[in-house]
């Protein structure tokens, strides 16, 4: 029984017969394309952060061109940031992602939610890539896209040294930045899902338990979380930057469909812990898709298999300076190594 990617990625995430495992990369900011793909294609970073069409072409490059079963925009993690007032920077250098140049919001009533949030920054760039890639690929390939976290949104808009300050001396001001930052990101994930998405994540890159009190994780952070969940009508999949074995209680309780796991993280052993929230991972992105062998890819990728990974896929995106044939290799190895009886 052979399905098309589509297919595949849903069932894998919401139940039903599989012909394999899916090789993704849902979870993270980065996207699934490197810079070998931008070469082939002829299309570069900055230009495809900030134009639709080229957005959309490079990002079906990383299934023509490295074999991963979706289409994941945009390319890096501040479209939200950048939309509510904060300043960017767009390297020159193609293997660079956008970054925050400062903090505007000195108290958290500054943060007023836009009448009109979907028309500010880059926010309909990213909702018109996304047409255009459905309009490309049909129901043939899954699309995945995806919103910041409360957490990591907030940090961005004040800055994380305020932020962890406030979180010990005023939860009131942690509570109310949270909450405006939430209901930018549900109404910008819900435009993903009406422009096309199949496959929202809410990736709170910045959200590790060492940043903030346990207080503030449960008290205020959880709520955030589980209330985008709550809200949003898709599948959606839960990444943070903080992802050791010790967190994916906390993952588990905030109530989405996936979580994604790093290398860190033995699958095996928590699998028994996770109901049927399905899991996403763990092959290392930052050492062995980026610098080790495709052997070393392999095996990383047939243990996740044999430990019960529900889709595999790089700890933390596709980094731009990965080699395609590392790509190519977690690929393969999945299709050798994943097949359901």
């Amino acid at each position: 029984m052979q399905i098309s990617p589509k297919r595949r990625v849903i069932k894998a995430l919401v139940g039903g017969e599989l012909d394999r495992a899916p090789v993704t990369s849902i979870a993270g900011c980065g996207g699934a394309v490197n810079v070998e793909m931008q070469k082939a294609t002829g299309i570069f970073w900055p230009d495809a952060h900030k134009n639709p069409e080229k957005m959309a072409r490079l990002a079906i490059a990383g299934y023509e061109l490295g074999g991963i079963e979706c289409v994941k925009v945009p390319f890096g993690n501040i479209v939200e940031a950048e939309a509510l007032g904060c300043t960017a920077r767009y390297p020159k250098e193609n293997h660079l992602y956008p970054v925050v140049l400062d903090h505007p919001y000195t108290k958290p009533t500054d943060l007023k939610v836009p009448d009109k949030v979907l028309e500010l920054g880059r926010i309909p760039v990213v909702l018109e890539a996304i047409r255009i890639v459905r309009e490309k690929v049909g129901d043939f390939l899954p699309i995945s896209s995806h919103v910041v976290g409360p957490f990591t949104l907030a940090s961005e808009l004040v800055g994380l040294e305020k932020f962890s300050i406030w979180s010990l001396k005023d939860p009131q001001s942690v509570e109310t930045l949270l909450d405006a930052s939430t209901d930018v990101i549900i109404e910008f994930a819900k435009a993903q899902y009406r422009a096309g998405s199949d496959i929202v994540t809410v990736a709170d890159m910045a959200l590790a338990p060492v940043m903030v009190t346990p207080e503030i994780l449960h008290q205020y952070i959880k709520p955030a979380l589980q209330r985008i969940a709550a809200d949003l009508g898709g599948i959606r999949i839960l990444y943070i930057g903080g992802k050791i074995e010790s967190m994916v209680p906390f993952l588990v309780e905030c109530g989405y469909d996936g979580i994604s796991v790093d290398e860190t993280v033995n699958i095996a052993r928590i699998k028994p812990t996770v109901g049927d929230v399905k899991i996403l991972g763990n092959v290392s992105s930052k050492k062995t898709l980026t610098s080790g062998s495709p052997e070393e890819v392999e095996a990383e990728v047939k243990k996740a298999i044999e430990d019960g990974a529900h889709l595999i896929e790089p700890s933390c995106g596709i980094p731009p300076e990965t080699p395609t044939i590392n790509i190519k290799a977690m690929v393969e190895a999945v299709k050798e190594y994943g097949t359901r009886e």
